[in-house]
């Protein structure tokens, strides 16, 4: 089978799974309007698969008997998802009401109609080695009135989901919404050209239509994730929507790998050995994941000199072994990462500095009898000359949860900023506050 066609396939399911955890996951002021999701799901999968097993058809007995029914499934499946899409968006209008089962009865005429006699569609079935098809028939006005009810049924939904969009308070709802309205859009007119325009000529690019919809509705799922429309509570319905947007990304890594296969060597479906490559090096990346995104924010941190990673640092600081924190190692990466020459620690009458952070005992005695200040964090900075040989820039007091000062953070001299701005103090604040509490719970666990 071509990869495009496996393509389909899969997104039909990740589509059914997406509409599925929407049903399970939603309040139960919503579950109704839900299968209304569940059913374009449905539509579009059955579309989509019937295209695809149709288009992969060899000519022989049993495929002409089963060809009828995936046409029927082809034509009723693309109905089914148009009137259950506008039923999603409009049924808790009563305009919309009216509007669906107009063309819900329309739809079921269509359909019934066709099943009846599909002459009224097709005069021939063509199973052909240089591709499928059918000879669509325009002296009987089915494949017209299809393409009308196509034509009008988009437009319907599109302003329901406009007049939607334009009333719903939430503002995260409206950025979904608004996804949701672009991504139809595009799918509908791709949808126009390549299932309602091209297939009288070319009848083997029908996949576009089923792929982009199928596409567009997974995107909404995720959409609807992003954007709290709702929350899932089981954890299956989490690994399920896991499921379902990695599986999303991996189709879309496959279609961007197709396109610029097809491209560079004018082959038009590549190699079993291929594609099994390529399933490979995407799990080999996926397990890589996380080494190459510490990589990124190690090389991020030590090359923007002039601005503190704090991500990064409090990342780090989270995931320190409290029970066996190594002060002189974190005073060592605060001072590589935080770009000064220095950083120190002052606690419990004992100094634990960065390599070649050396203080004598005298400063140290001095900066340990430093008032804590009144408001903030910041002391001020003796003037000996100890202190200034240390080029010590800014003293932070470390403090415990009940407000006891428990020592000190010393830092040095900022390696490439001759000054420190209000926005980098508060990340400092903020660093210094952190380790604070990690040295604090240390100390009570040790």
């Amino acid at each position: 089978m071509h990869l495009l066609y496996i393509l389909v396939i899969i997104v039909a399911v990740l589509t059914i799974m997406a509409a599925l955890a929407l049903v399970l996951g939603s309040p139960k002021g919503e579950k109704t309007r839900s299968l209304w999701f569940l059913a374009a799901a449905t539509g579009a999968a059955i579309w989509g698969m019937s295209i695809s097993v149709f288009l992969s058809l060899k000519n022989g007995e049993v495929q002409q008997m089963n060809a009828p029914y995936l046409i029927a499934g082809i034509y009723g499946g693309a109905i089914l998802m148009d009137v259950a899409l506008l039923g999603y968006i409009s049924w808790k209008y009563k305009l919309g009401k009216v509007v669906t089962s107009l063309f819900a009865i329309a739809g079921i005429v269509l359909f019934t109609l066709f099943m009846y006699d599909p002459s009224m569609l097709h005069s021939s079935i063509n199973l052909l080695s240089a591709g499928n098809s059918i000879t669509i028939d325009f002296s009987r006005g089915f494949y017209v009135a299809y393409a009308l009810f196509f034509c009008t049924i988009t437009p319907a939904f599109c302003g329901f989901l406009i007049y939607q969009i334009r009333h719903e308070k939430s503002k995260q709802a409206r950025k979904g919404l608004w996804f949701f309205l672009i991504g139809l859009s595009v799918a509908g007119f791709l949808s126009l050209i390549f299932d309602i325009i091209l297939p009288p000529s070319r009848y083997d690019l029908i996949w576009v239509g089923p792929l982009t919809i199928g596409l567009v509705i997974i995107g909404f799922y995720y959409a609807i994730l992003r954007f709290k429309m709702i929350t899932l509570n089981a954890n299956w319905l989490r690994v399920m929507s896991y499921i379902v947007v990695m599986g999303s990304a991996m189709i879309v890594y496959l279609l961007i790998f197709h396109l610029v296969f097809s491209a560079l060597f004018r082959i038009s479906n590549p190699s079993f050995q291929v594609i099994l490559l390529n399933f490979i090096m995407i799990a080999i990346v996926l397990l890589l994941t996380p080494a190459i995104s510490e990589i990124f924010a190690l090389a991020k941190s030590w090359i923007m000199t002039k601005q503190i990673n704090i991500a990064y640092i409090v990342k780090k600081i989270t995931a320190l072994n409290r029970k066996q924190i190594d002060l002189k190692e974190m005073a060592g990466f605060l001072a590589e990462h935080m770009h000064f020459n220095d950083v120190g620690f002052l606690v419990n009458g004992r100094f634990y500095g960065s390599d070649d952070f050396r203080m004598t005992a005298a400063s140290l005695e001095e900066i340990e009898k430093l008032k804590k200040p009144e408001h903030g964090i910041w002391q001020d900075v003796p003037s000996t000359q100890d202190v200034r040989e240390a080029e010590i820039s800014r003293i932070g007091v470390l403090t415990n949860a009940k407000g006891d000062v428990i020592g000190q953070m010393i830092i040095g001299k900022p390696v490439s900023r001759t000054t420190l701005s209000r926005e980098d103090l508060t990340e400092i604040e903020m660093i210094t506050n952190l380790m604070a509490v990690v040295i604090e719970n240390g100390s009570r666990r040790s």
